[in-house]
Formats: C-alpha cells, sequence, structure tokens
C-alpha cells in the first residue's frame, strides 16, 4: 500500500492551534477539522478559543504541562488558575499534563507535585486527562496508579515500553500514537501498537510538531493525519476508513458519547 497522495482531514486527538497559528499556519484554512485542540498553558484559552469557534465541534481542554513547572513556579498558584479555566470554559479534558525529563523543564519534584495536582483535580471534576510522558516512565506510571481514576483518559504520542504499556492499558487508559510512528528507526513503536487492542487505539499529529513520513521536518498540521492513518491501517492489515472510524469511536467513549 502506497501512503496517500490525496490528503483528506480524519479525527486528530491531539492539536494545538495556537501553538500552529504561532508558526505561520494559518488554522482558519483547515476545512473539515475535527478532533481535540489541546492546552498547555492556564490562561491560554482565551487565545485558543477564537481559532476553536472557527471549526464547529471540536473538542478542547486546558491544562498546565510539565514546561509550566520551570522558573520556581507556584504549583498552587498554577492549579489555581487551571480550576478557573474548568469553571469558566468547561472543557472536554484536562491535559496536557505529566512529566517531562527529557527538557528538564524545573525541578522533577515540582514536575511530580504539578502532575499529582492536577490528577486530583480531574479526580474532583470527572475530566478525563490527556498524559505527557517523556524519558519519565517510571514516575509517570508511577503516579497514575496512585491516581487510579476512573475516568483515565488517554496517553498522549506514546513513546513508553512494553511493561508501562500494561500498566497504562490496565488503568483503562487509550493508547494514542503520532507521526513518528511513521518514523523508520521506531520499529518498537509499531511493535507495541500492534499490541494494544483496537477499543483502546488513538491516532494524532501533535500539531505543528512530529510531523509524519513523507512530511518530516517540516510544520505539522492535522492535514497531516492522514499519512498516519495510511501507515497504522496498513500495519494492522484493516482498510483505513476502518481505522478512521474506530479512532473517532474510540475517543468519542472516553466521554461516554457526548459532545
Amino acid at each position: 500500500m502506497v501512503l496517500a497522495t490525496i490528503i483528506s482531514m480524519a479525527f486528530d486527538t491531539h492539536f494545538h492551534l495556537l501553538s500552529m497559528e504561532e508558526k505561520g499556519i494559518d488554522t482558519a484554512s483547515l476545512e473539515g477539522l475535527s478532533g481535540m485542540d489541546i492546552g498547555c498553558e492556564p490562561g491560554d484559552m482565551e487565545e485558543r478559543l477564537p481559532l476553536i469557534e472557527k471549526h464547529p465541534g471540536l473538542y478542547y481542554s486546558v491544562a498546565a504541562g510539565p514546561w509550566c513547572a520551570k522558573d520556581h513556579a507556584s504549583v498552587s498558584g498554577l492549579v489555581n488558575r487551571i480550576e478557573a479555566d474548568i469553571k469558566r470554559w468547561k472543557p472536554h479534558f484536562i491535559g496536557e499534563i505529566g512529566l517531562d525529563y527529557y527538557w528538564k523543564y524545573g525541578e522533577e519534584g515540582v514536575q511530580e507535585e504539578l502532575f499529582r495536582a492536577q490528577l486530583d483535580l480531574a479526580r474532583e471534576t470527572g475530566l478525563p486527562v490527556s498524559i505527557h510522558n517523556r524519558d519519565a516512565n517510571e514516575d509517570t506510571v508511577r503516579l497514575l496508579e496512585e491516581a487510579a481514576l476512573p475516568q483515565a483518559g488517554i496517553i498522549h504520542c506514546f513513546s513508553a515500553d512494553e511493561e508501562s504499556l500494561e500498566v497504562f492499558l490496565g488503568l483503562g487508559y487509550k493508547i494514542s500514537f503520532a507521526g513518528n510512528i511513521t518514523y523508520k528507526a521506531n520499529e518498537e513503536l509499531r511493535r507495541l501498537m500492534l499490541l494494544v487492542p483496537d477499543d483502546r487505539l488513538l491516532l494524532e499529529t501533535d500539531s505543528p510538531y512530529l510531523a509524519p513520513v513523507p512530511m518530516r521536518g517540516r510544520k505539522n498540521t492535522p492535514l497531516n493525519i492522514s499519512y498516519t492513518y495510511e501507515h497504522v491501517a496498513q500495519l494492522k492489515g484493516m482498510a483505513v476508513e476502518e481505522l478512521e472510524k474506530l479512532v473517532e469511536e474510540n475517543f468519542k467513549a472516553i466521554l461516554g458519547g457526548a459532545h
């Protein structure tokens, strides 16, 4: 099977409209966009909402990501602001939240405190979470096991090992793969994707980052999700249209099918 030569829009479970705009991408031109716009910092909905409203039916989240832990951040202050965002904007998810030891955003202890506090907030509000985990498998697993959220959510841009995958699945999370699953060197990631049950699989672009082959190295947009669908459908031996339907249904199942 050859990768798509005609790009069409399909459901994208994780993208950043504001970041795309900041990189010079006209997000209003993304006709037929469907999926979820992801929050990064407290208060960013003020700028994101006008972009979201141009695409009826989008899902959206709010969060303080691990990068907010830098510069001696006040965790209580950040969480209070996220709590206010939840009350004001009524998001569908809390995310992306988590740990990132690759970029070393502030002290690991502060990242952990911020992550745990937002997991507590997810429990209080009943909102599912979108989890960022980079080079922090052990601590991410530990904190998610401690939280044991009944509504769980999504492990965004999965890049962990098989042992962590088993834990995430056991906790009820859906597993989302980004464009890097198409990269030649990521054979292990493809192997692990095939271990994910059909009803737990999600796909994303993480736009404007991680553009899939053959767009690798360029600014990414949700238009490029078609290449990832083509690649994963080929690996799974199923029709692209079937996979598109499966991913959208899996995402909506997290929210009980409601918008």
